[in-house]
């Protein structure tokens, strides 16, 4: 039996509540309110069809075996619950399909990924839990939570009868096949790492050493490092007798790729007359490499796509009738587009049948059409079906029907060439009902601009909110590699490759500031006022930025510092050898010289930015050496730390709250803005004590949107 851990100091009572977090939201594909501007709450209960994190491109929905019906689950955040409303959906595939909900509940499903050579960490986002239908098309399966494991549900797809748990794995079931009979399931877990936990906590009865396998700011304990294997495991649905799989059983989880297909192919697509397709690396030493279209013909011929017109590919499928290779995209300016191709078997080239600015998410086949989580700059996630004949769309469903009548404002992609030549863009965000020559305070949000504009990477501050709120926000795209770390075979050589350690640094800001030039060019600008905000990669940016120019005059982070005390010691040795690989200096007598360009902690006198960090409670420590000095010299600086939260936040309370403060303390550096809501007054007061502030009596309320005059 495992022991119980007692904290030294008392733990703080969470909340939490049995409630329907599907109750809150009074039908399917709606939300409440009237106003037409987009609010945080409206923001905050987006639903996502698949993982919120749209260019992880998962396959999230199932098509019956006739082709009828589509399977899919949809997930929206209730902030005041805390928790995500989960709805099991069927839908025709017809055009004017009726949706019904067969299933509801269960708890959120992390992912995780392995980290440098740590085996597990768990991950915010969730995994993408495509419903797998039986081969008869009478039951779904799906992974579902309701205790210490997720584990296989099955539910009629009719509705009628409730779901039922059909795996008791000891493990979490990371992924499942159904039989060809339809009589059992084929499960994949990972034992491995629970003996490796179980063999850790033995060592702790004689005391851990410390050695690399720590991190502090994730545990105080020892984390499994190496490669954990997989156990694959054949579940009987008819007595619920479990065996290891057989060769065959795990194929139809984890197929080998055939002879003809190299070990560098990716995307492997076999198709029907013993052809087969995939994508193969340019270089396949290198960590990113352009790709190139193989397709093998019946007679084992290679036939290479060489026109330009493929470059970019990253997903395909065959058509229906097997005579077509449909290719996924990216492509136009620094990539912002995605196109659908076609390739007929006799073409020397494909053909463009379908394209926009946006993404195509998780795509499959449908007869003769791609069924694809779809999004655009002012368009959240829907489900749509593409023709691969002709390149028509339609919409299957959108679960966020609510939202089509509100004012996202004006979206404006800038788009030039950086001073390296590399195709860059942004996205200008300008607030609905702005009057023509009206200069705006604005807000930097980093670095990902795909999709629908959320809170930028890490979805933390609420672009269409702060536009609501009389902002300007400028949604900045990180360019690619420099041209001397393309060639890099591993992610150290990336920063080694390069000429100055902090040359990649340069070239995003130097990025950042073209963009930042043409948005004050349109007029909508107030120079004078500008904000910025920064999450993982992007934080080092904003360090960057407040050193290294006098462009912003408030600073908000999602995860920091990149700096030279506190972030290596948080991290462990592990992270702090990884980065001396790389060129950092750490405790070293030269360190601070080589920290300059970029060291909060180097720069503290200097700096007197306001600067507010909401940090999850596995990353705080690494920002603790900054707020100490800063705090200690005076300057306007706050850290907030979320609890139970992993680098990419994932709980909707605090989501929302990240929103509301990230927005309130842009407008109270940068407009003279309070929120008058009750409860706010402590915060306003801390505020209002740091360096720099405004006065008490020039604060304005704002606790509804309004525009800046």
């Amino acid at each position: 039996m495992a022991a119980a851990v007692q904290p030294i100091v008392p733990s703080p009572i969470l909340e939490t509540t049995d409630a329907d977090p599907c109750a809150d939201f009074m039908e399917l594909g709606s939300l409440d309110g009237t106003d037409r501007r987009v609010g945080i709450d409206d923001l905050a209960s987006v639903a996502d069809i698949g993982p919120a994190i749209a260019e992880n491109n998962a396959r999230s929905v199932g098509i019956s075996p006739s082709g009828d019906r589509i399977a899919f689950v949809v997930k929206r955040a209730n902030p005041r619950a805390n928790a995500y409303c989960q709805q099991l959906l069927v839908v025709s595939a017809s055009v004017s399909g009726e949706v019904l909900e067969v299933a509801r509940g269960g708890a959120y499903l992390h992912a995780d990924f392995a980290l440098r050579d740590f085996s597990v960490v768990r991950a915010g986002w969730d995994v993408a839990n495509p419903p797998r239908w039986s081969p008869s098309g009478d039951r779904i399966a799906y992974l579902r939570r309701e205790g210490p494991t997720n584990q296989v549900w099955i539910v009629d797809p009719s509705g009628e009868k409730l779901p039922t748990q059909v795996t008791a794995m000891a493990d979490d079931v990371d992924d499942f096949a159904w039989t060809e009979d339809g009589h059992g399931l084929v499960v994949s877990t990972r034992p491995s790492l629970r003996e490796a936990m179980s063999d850790i906590g033995a060592e702790g009865r004689s005391g851990y050493l410390f050695d690399g396998r720590f991190s502090p700011q994730f545990a105080d304990h020892p984390i499994a490092t190496g490669p954990l294997a997989r156990a694959y495991t054949f579940v009987s649905l008819l007595d619920g007798s479990r065996r290891s799989a057989s060769k065959a059983e795990r194929e139809r989880l984890a197929p080998d790729l055939p002879p003809q297909a190299p070990a560098i192919a990716r995307a492997y697509r076999p198709g029907p007359g013993r052809r087969s397709a995939w994508l193969e690396p340019d270089f396949s030493d290198r960590i990113v490499s352009p790709t190139h279209v193989v397709v093998v013909g019946p007679d084992g011929q290679r036939k290479i796509c060489e026109s330009s017109v493929c470059n970019g590919v990253q997903d395909m499928w065959w058509s229906s009738d097997g005579g077509a290779l449909i290719l996924q995209q990216r492509t136009g300016w620094a990539r912002g587009e995605t196109a659908l191709l076609r390739w007929e078997a006799d073409d020397r080239a494909p053909r463009r049948i379908f394209g926009f600015e946006g993404l195509l998410i998780g795509c499959v086949t449908m007869r003769h059409e791609l069924v694809c989580g779809q999004e655009a700059s002012t368009q959240p996630r829907r489900l749509v079906a593409i023709d691969t004949r002709s390149g028509t769309e339609r919409v299957i469903y959108d679960p966020n029907a609510g939202l089509r009548n509100k004012d996202f404002g004006e979206v404006r992609r800038l788009r030039f060439r950086n001073a390296y030549g590399i195709e860059s863009f942004a996205d200008l965000v300008l607030p609905p009902g702005r009057e023509e020559g009206q200069q705006l305070p604005m807000v930097v949000v980093q670095y990902s601009s795909h999709g629908f504009l959320r809170g930028g990477t890490g979805d933390e501050v609420p672009i269409y909110p702060l536009a609501a709120h009389g902002f300007a926000v400028l949604s900045f795209q990180r360019p690619g590699l420099l041209p001397a770390a393309s060639e890099a075979r591993n992610e150290i050589e990336t920063r080694t490759f390069l000429a100055d350690p902090w040359e990649d640094r340069r070239h995003v800001f130097a990025t950042l500031e073209e963009a930042v030039d043409m948005a004050i060019a349109t007029g909508a600008v107030d120079p004078d006022r500008l904000g910025i905000d920064g999450f993982s990669d992007a934080g080092a940016t904003v360090q960057f930025a407040l050193i290294n120019s006098d462009l912003f005059k408030v600073a908000t982070f999602g995860t920091c510092c990149q700096d030279m005390t506190a972030q290596p010691l948080a991290a462990g040795p592990r992270f702090a050898d990884y980065f001396r690989a790389m060129g950092y200096r750490y405790f070293e007598s030269d360190d601070e010289g080589f920290w300059q360009p970029i060291s909060l902690l180097a720069n503290a006198s200097a700096i007197d930015t306001p600067i507010l960090i909401q940090a999850a409670d596995s990353e705080y420590e690494g920002a603790l050496d900054v707020v100490e000095s800063f705090t200690n010299r005076g300057k306007a600086i706050e850290l907030r730390v979320f609890p139970d939260e992993t680098h990419y936040k994932w709980q909707p309370a605090h989501r929302r709250a990240i929103y509301e403060r990230n927005l309130e303390w842009f407008g109270f550096w940068l407009n003279n803005e309070r929120n008058c809501t009750p409860g706010k007054d402590a915060q306003y007061d801390r505020w209002l004590a740091m360096e720099g502030a405004p006065m008490r009596s020039e604060l304005r309320c704002t606790d509804t949107p309004t525009l800046v005059p």
